[in-house]
């Protein structure tokens, strides 16, 4: 009896050793550590996604853009021509429930049913989906978690984890690389705060929304001002459409040159009269149950913004309770506490890194001197408190770094920037001149070099990479010293652009 059961115990104890051999043999060896990319805000949602009967919603289907015409084209002649602002509003409504309420969330926040993005699984190609704007030859091991933005990030987050758990094992790999663009931040931030830093390496942040952005607050908190901004659009047009390029720079002095006349500000002031006249009653009659419903959205609205803005956009309405909660949640256990999540990452070992775009003017809403920013997000809340000049000026000759403690110098070459007060001086880059859509080489070798330095890099690690860089002429350089400011008059610009415009006509 005691000789069969040394005999069971046996074949027990080889058992669980030759499982424990398999399941070692079961992870992967490769040194290709995964990385999951969470894009940023607008994937298309549909109607029945995935299906035959799919129909997209956002954007609306060729279908509902011609039907809106009749109401676009009144709203322009009988409304902004003829100064008939009760008119601009009606078919602003119209516009407005026939194009976007279609995709619109409930009171509560949460999505019709059969609505959603086209979710693609992650896929085992020996580690590899085109996901990520890198090279066409260098996308091995990435894979793309899409999500519907129109929804809490914190359900997103949970979704998040789902994914995560696929693509590990899928991959046989114990840790992942997680890297996000824009309101994809919001959603890792949120992943963050719910699940930690366990199984994650490295959490790459571009351009990231998680501290939101004052184009959206400014305009749920109903704080917005079109007034005297031609020079402004002209600088954000110039930032958008690229420094470089001809088409940008002569469009840019053109609107300067006209504005000297105070064409485009008497143009703005007059939208901006439309705006005061009409905002109330559309927000009121469609856009609030069409926009401001969408917890997605209001994971744009910055803390200085947000009280404000659930007034103005709520008031006491108690039928948006709910919703509300939803909202807070996200706000003060995510935006809020941001810096202490990454912190709490940091500390238990993932490395972390953030790059955004500066020297580019915001989008001329608020009722401020324009931000630095990569044309849509603040360059602060981006950075998570770095300290900027005004678009167009420097901090000054005579600045002086306001955080010493950490010995090295913050301040940017060109006097616009000091990164010394970020959470996060030594590991946050910043992009001059590249705006927020930019995920395009060279800034993707960037990018790359980040998601794959082994380890926590800073901004001393590669002499390729300091801490503030800009795209010129097709390669990534460091950010030469000079003037914040335009150095050349319109009028240079306008004959310099046409001459090349000319010169590029008759070489094709």
């Amino acid at each position: 009896m005691k000789k069969a059961i040394s005999i069971i115990l046996a074949v027990a104890i080889m058992i669980s050793i030759c499982s424990s051999a398999v399941a070692a043999n079961e992870k992967c060896s490769c040194d290709m550590m995964p990385v999951i990319y969470v894009p940023g805000f607008g994937e298309p949602i549909y109607l029945n996604p995935g299906s035959d009967d799919e129909v997209s919603l956002f954007p609306p289907e060729q279908d509902a853009i011609d039907a809106s015409i009749p109401d676009i084209v009144k709203a322009v002649i009988f409304g902004l021509l003829s100064g008939n602002f009760e008119a601009f509003g009606k078919y602003a409504i119209n516009i407005a429930e026939t194009m976007l309420k279609p995709a619109a969330c409930d009171k509560e926040g949460n999505a019709p049913e059969n609505t959603g993005v086209d979710y693609e699984p992650p896929v085992n190609d020996t580690h590899k989906q085109t996901a990520f704007p890198a090279t066409e030859d260098d996308d091995e091991g990435y894979f793309c978690f899409l999500y519907d933005w129109r929804i809490d990030p914190l359900e997103n987050a949970k979704l998040l984890k789902e994914y995560i758990d696929e693509v590990k094992a899928i991959t046989k790999h114990d840790k992942i690389i997680l890297t996000a663009h824009s309101q994809g931040n919001t959603v890792v931030a949120s992943y963050l705060y719910l699940y930690g830093n366990s199984g994650i390496e490295k959490a790459v942040f571009l351009s990231p929304a998680y501290q939101g952005l004052s184009l959206i607050g400014s305009i749920f908190a109903q704080e917005y001002s079109l007034s005297e901004k031609g020079d402004d659009l002209a600088n954000c047009l110039l930032g958008i459409m690229g420094y470089e390029d001809t088409v940008s720079q002569l469009v840019s002095a053109v609107i300067k040159e006209i504005n000297k006349a105070g064409i485009v500000d008497g143009i703005l002031d007059y939208l901006q009269l439309v705006l005061e006249s009409q905002f109330d009653r559309v927000f009121e009659e469609s856009l609030r149950d069409i926009l401001g419903t969408l917890p997605g959205v209001w994971a744009f609205v910055p803390d200085e913004y947000y009280e404000t803005a659930k007034s103005a956009i709520f008031g006491s309405n108690g039928e948006y309770g709910v919703f509300i909660e939803k909202i807070d949640n996200y706000h003060y256990n995510v935006q809020k506490n941001i810096v202490s999540i990454l912190n709490e990452v940091k500390a238990g070992g993932t490395a972390i890194v953030i790059a955004a775009g500066y020297n580019i003017s915001s989008i001329p809403v608020t009722k401020s001197d324009a931000a630095q920013s990569d044309y849509l997000v603040d360059t602060e809340y981006m950075t998570l408190g770095a300290t900027c000049a005004p678009y167009g000026e420097s901090l000054g000759k005579n600045y002086l770094q306001k955080n010493t403690a950490c010995g090295h110098n913050h301040v940017s070459p060109d006097g616009i920037i000091d990164a010394s007060t970020c959470a996060f001086p030594e590991h946050t880059w910043f992009v001059k001149n590249n705006p927020h859509h930019n995920l395009y080489e060279p800034y993707t070798d960037f990018i790359e070099w980040a998601i794959r330095y082994d380890g926590q890099p800073t901004v001393d690690s590669s002499n390729l990479y300091p801490q503030f860089i800009q795209i010129s002429d097709g390669e990534i350089r460091p950010v030469q010293s000079g003037s914040a400011g335009e150095t050349r008059s319109n009028g240079e610009i306008i004959i310099t652009s046409l001459i090349m415009l000319l010169k590029d006509a008759f070489a094709e």
